[in-house]
C-alpha cells in the first residue's frame, strides 16, 4: 500500500460510509455503530471466533485472504487454519464481555483494512491486528509491519467509523450540554472529566483511550495550562500571581 491518503480524506470517506450505512439500516445506527451487522451486511464479509494459536500474544485479530494460514488450537494441537479470503477472525478471549471494546475496535480495524485495499485497488492479503506487548521480542519486520502506514491508516479509519463525527457529537450532547471537554496540559483530566469521558466511551461502545484519541481528533478538548490543574482542581500552591 504505497499511496497516500490523509487522515483528512480517510475521516471523510469512513463518515459517507456510515452515513449511507445509516440511512439503509436506520435500527442500526442510534447511539452507536452495530459494527458486527455493518461488516456482515453492509460489506458483504464474515466473521468467525476462534482461539489463536499464534507465537505473538499481541495477535488478536486476522483478515484472511484465503492463503495464509493462521495458527490455532483445534482438536487438541494447534493446526495452521486458512480461512475464507475475507474473513474477519477474531480471538475467541474477544468475545468477553469486559473486552467490548477492543473486540469493536478490532472488528473495525478488520473492515478498515478491507476498504482500504478497494480504494487502492490492490488484491487482499493476509493481516494481523497486532496490540503492542512490552513483554514481546519484535524483529524488524514485524516492528515494521505494526506502525506501517497501512496499520496507522486503519486504526484511523477503525476509529471513525466506530465514532463518526455525528455521533460523538450526541454522546457530548447527552453528557457535557456540547461543551467540550477541559484537558490540563496534553494528557490530565480531572476525575470529573475522566468519568464524564468512560460514560461517554460505554453509550459509544469503545474503549476510554480510544475516545481520548477521537475527541482529540476532533476538536473537542478544550485545553487548559497544567497549573490550572494543579492550583484549582488539586488547590496545592496557593493562587496564581
Amino acid at each position: 500500500m504505497g499511496n497516500y491518503m490523509s487522515r483528512a480524506e480517510i475521516n471523510e470517506i469512513s463518515e459517507g460510509l456510515i452515513e449511507v450505512y445509516a440511512r439503509k439500516y436506520r435500527n442500526k445506527v442510534i447511539q452507536s455503530i452495530d459494527n458486527g451487522h455493518f461488516i456482515t451486511e453492509f460489506l458483504s464479509m464474515k466473521i468467525e471466533y476462534v482461539p489463536f494459536a499464534e507465537d505473538d500474544g499481541g495477535r488478536i485479530g486476522f483478515l484472511a485472504d484465503g492463503e495464509t494460514p493462521l495458527m490455532v488450537y483445534r482438536d487438541g494441537g494447534i493446526l495452521p487454519t486458512v480461512f475464507p479470503v475475507d474473513t474477519v477472525v477474531l480471538d475467541r478471549s474477544l468475545l468477553a464481555e469486559k473486552e467490548q471494546g477492543r473486540r469493536r475496535f478490532t472488528l473495525a480495524h478488520e473492515a478498515a483494512h478491507y476498504i482500504l485495499s478497494r480504494i487502492y485497488a490492490v488484491p487482499d492479503a493476509g493481516r494481523f491486528h497486532t496490540e503492542y506487548d512490552s513483554g514481546q521480542v519484535y524483529t524488524k519486520e514485524e516492528m515494521a509491519q505494526m506502525f506501517s502506514n497501512a496499520e496507522w491508516q486503519a486504526d484511523t479509519m477503525g476509529a471513525s467509523l466506530l465514532m463518526p463525527k455525528f455521533l460523538v457529537e450526541g454522546a457530548l450532547a447527552k453528557f457535557n450540554d456540547s461543551q467540550c471537554i477541559r484537558i490540563y496540559g496534553d494528557t490530565t483530566f480531572s476525575m470529573q472529566e475522566k468519568a464524564r469521558i468512560r460514560k461517554m466511551a460505554d453509550y459509544l461502545g469503545v474503549s476510554y483511550t480510544a475516545l481520548v484519541i477521537r475527541l482529540k481528533e476532533l476538536n473537542m478538548l478544550e485545553n487548559h495550562n497544567i497549573s490550572e490543574y494543579i492550583t484549582g482542581e488539586l488547590h496545592l500552591g496557593g493562587a496564581v500571581s
